[in-house]
């Protein structure tokens, strides 16, 4: 019989149960309301191809980005509107434009988060925002893969892990195009229901606001007005304390095995938090990072570059995000002291010195290999081997 990744491991990308020929695997959810595949040894014909189809079970195919960039949307209106410069709407909206078919995370009535088709203008404008939970995605494969025969571009949104999923799926395919959002790791909705009240569950709701530039609050939407009884600030909301002090995570978020600066997708989008020495002053507003990291990934943001703002920055910064995280969060052990040398992608090389809530980068001469030392207690050496590519 073939023999899944584990439990600890499992990211529910549903690429097993879409691969196979038999429908055999059904995705179920566990007592925390996060799914995970099961097999109907009954229906299996041992053909092993959901096994060999697993993106966890298999090396995949790693690219150093070759370009990282700041940038937001020159329409001021729009990219208020959005979350971290808009980079994602406009992008959606211009693949839209040119005949492309989106599909991205939105919320579905009565109370769902789960990957949408999209076809028009007005369908994109339901993905946009951050949605602090995990997507549903094992009924889209489907309509991807009827999309591709038919010759149709499409665009996939989603999480790093989504977006090794639906490669290994649709590997290498011309007319495939993917976007990852920088994750900060996944709750399930079960968890997010049980964190609302049952009156409230009860009411028209028809979207979820888990942050906007103006307001960093917790929001529902009943036919387009806010609940007054349920907006509260993000620090106030049982959900999302549970969210930002990863309690609340898939199991596989402890150990995300995509964690890395070398990305699989072809775009890599996100905030870009510890912007420095940039001709952006408005940085309040929103400013998007952007990480190219194929041939597609710059075809895709030619489609929309004309108008954005964008800065190319150095790899300095990214490395930058990287240390304050060992620095100012135990989310990889606790960190006495670390040391170490990388090659940065224009040729460079970055030596860092990190200790606790304090750290210095430096340029230096180039070595043959690069070199890491950390120390501490309780650390997640694998987690530190993912996020250094070691």
């Amino acid at each position: 019989m073939p023999t899944l990744c584990s439990y600890k491991e499992c990211t529910g990308c549903a690429t097993c149960f879409a691969v196979c020929p038999q429908h055999a695997i059904t995705m179920e959810k566990d007592i925390y309301g996060f799914l995970y595949p099961k097999i109907d040894h009954n229906k299996c014909i041992e053909c092993n191809l959901c096994e060999k189809k697993c993106p966890l079970l298999h090396k995949q195919e790693y690219k150093i980005p070759e370009k990282i960039i700041a940038c937001y949307w020159k329409d001021e209106k729009k990219r208020i509107e959005s979350t971290s410069g808009g980079i994602g709407t406009l992008l959606a909206q211009e693949f839209i434009k040119n005949n492309g078919i989106i599909y991205g995370c939105a919320f579905t009535p009565p109370f769902n988060i789960c990957h949408i088709r999209c076809t028009t203008i007005e369908n994109i404008l339901r993905l946009r925002g951050s949605k602090y939970v995990q997507s549903e995605i094992h009924e889209t494969y489907t309509k991807i893969d009827e999309d591709l025969k038919t010759q149709k571009n499409v665009l996939f949104i989603g999480t790093p892990c989504q977006i090794a999923g639906i490669k290994a799926r649709f590997s290498k395919h011309p007319n495939l195009f993917t976007v990852e959002l920088i994750c900060h790791g996944v709750p399930s909705c079960k968890f997010l229901k049980e964190s609302i009240p049952s009156n409230i569950l009860k009411k028209r709701i028809k979207q979820i606001n888990f942050r906007s530039n103006s307001q960093y609050n917790f929001s529902l939407i009943e036919d387009n007005q806010i609940l007054p009884s349920y907006q509260r600030p993000l620090s106030n909301d049982l959900y999302m304390k549970g969210f930002f002090n990863g309690i609340t995570y898939r199991p596989s978020c402890l150990s995300c095995h995509f964690a890395r600066k070398e990305r699989n997708a072809d775009m890599t989008i996100g905030d870009f938090w510890g912007l420095k020495s940039t001709k952006i002053t408005d940085i309040n507003k929103g400013v998007s990072l952007v990480l190219i990291n194929t041939n597609a990934g710059n075809t895709l943001f030619n489609l929309c570059s004309d108008s954005l703002y964008s800065e190319e920055r150095p790899y300095k910064e990214a490395l930058d995000a990287i240390l304050k995280k060992l620095a100012n969060t135990n989310e990889y052990g606790s960190i006495l002291r670390a040391k170490g040398m990388l090659p940065a992608n224009d040729g460079t090389w970055m030596y860092f010195d990190l200790v606790p809530e304090e750290y210095e980068i430096r340029e230096g001469n180039p070595d043959y290999t690069g070199r890491i030392c950390v120390i501490g207690a309780e650390l997640k050496e694998d987690a530190l081997k993912e996020l250094f590519n070691l």
